[in-house]
């Protein structure tokens, strides 16, 4: 399938006007494809460029989308060639990596039910934290 083609499909299949961040649907958007069988292992992905285009999106959204999925091992990134799908098994390290996000993660949920509120919240307050960061530059 010519890379055009690709770029169009990943396109239409976030074209929902979801209200998840558009680099969590293209995370999962490809994921779903790969793991369909829509996406095949070896087949190349559009550049972030031509996604981000066809998306309206700046290329950073997509970048970090394809980051996020090559350290998952459902991607990989070959410099000069492109981006490519795979299911390369993870290394230890980023296996190790993922038991401690996971840990902190519900270790977060458990103290914020202790102190009486839920996930959504915690979802909220985290997205106003990571708001507060980007536009105050002495929160760096």
């Amino acid at each position: 399938m010519e890379s055009h083609e690709r770029t169009l499909r990943l396109a239409q299949q976030l074209a929902g006007g979801v209200a998840e961040p558009v680099a969590h649907q293209i995370v999962e958007n490809i994921w779903v494809a790969v793991v369909e069988g829509t996406l095949e292992t070896g087949e190349r992905l559009p550049t972030a460029r031509q996604l981000a285009i066809a998306l309206g999106v700046s290329p950073r959204t997509v970048e970090r989308a394809y980051r996020q999925l090559e350290q998952r091992g459902v991607i990989v990134a070959r410099p000069g060639e492109g981006t490519f799908v795979t299911l390369a098994a993870p290394s230890e390290e980023e296996r190790a990596r993922h038991r401690a996000f996971a840990a902190l993660c519900g270790e977060a949920v458990d103290r914020a039910r202790e102190l009486g509120y839920g996930v959504d919240e915690l979802i909220d307050a985290l997205s106003d934290y990571r708001l507060q960061r980007q536009t105050d530059p002495r929160e760096d």
